[in-house]
């Protein structure tokens, strides 16, 4: 189910420090030559339209540690959300999951898209527990939400770097197949790579852009 933003004086009310996580570029080695310059013109940006700051929550997971109750979310936000977005979203998230969960911590996991789901989250990260701290849940009663607050690390994202939605798609059967084929061959990346591009119909260099283009748009 998509939630849609909430009004815009209930985000004003909410505003306060930024959390500015440090940017760090993930190079991504590839054993062939280089992508060509360009995406074909089949893979031109295309969104599906969504309120600005809807979200839906697309998974949810008991996490077992210790003895203390937590849960994962994994939440795709539509739109193009800045970090004071995200942290506003993470508050709308809380008032939905207390709802039907109680815990002693939450990890709130935010994407672009669905098909990066179960991956590093690109949008970042939002805890929420005593002193915004995941390893401190023992320390309060489950339910105990009076006495937890958000600790965050969140992306100010580039937008422009974005992939498209056919992009992300393709990015997706590509892991999928990677990661079900893991072995120590050199040349497992650029043989999944040929699996794609034949699936798709597009050239090589094509998957091996939209792969490299995702590895940069999650680490950035």
């Amino acid at each position: 189910m998509t939630t849609k933003r909430k009004p815009k004086w209930v985000y004003r009310l909410r505003r306060g420090l930024l959390f500015i996580p440090a940017i760090a570029l993930t190079i991504y080695a590839w054993p062939h030559e280089p992508a060509k310059d360009g995406i074909d013109d089949a893979f031109a940006q295309t969104e599906e339209t969504h309120d600005e700051g809807s979200y839906t929550i697309e998974a949810r997971q008991p996490v077992q540690e210790d003895e203390a109750v937590r849960y994962a979310y994994d939440v795709v936000v539509h739109g193009q959300p800045d970090v004071e977005m995200l942290q506003s979203i993470s508050q709308d998230v809380i008032d939905e999951v207390t709802a039907r969960d109680t815990f002693q911590a939450a990890l709130i996991r935010f994407y672009d898209h669905e098909a990066y789901v179960g991956t590093a989250s690109p949008l970042g990260e939002a805890v929420f527990s005593p002193e915004g701290d995941w390893s401190l849940a023992d320390q309060v009663d489950p339910g105990a939400y009076e006495d937890m607050t958000f600790g965050w690390q969140l992306k100010e994202k580039e937008w422009d770097t974005q992939l498209s939605d056919k992009e992300a798609r393709v990015w997706h059967a590509w892991n999928r197949v990677y990661e079900a084929e893991q072995s120590d061959d050199p040349d497992l990346k650029a043989k999944v790579t040929r699996t794609i591009s034949t699936k798709y119909d597009l050239n090589p260099e094509t998957v091996q852009q939209i792969v490299l283009k995702q590895n940069v748009w999650a680490a950035l």
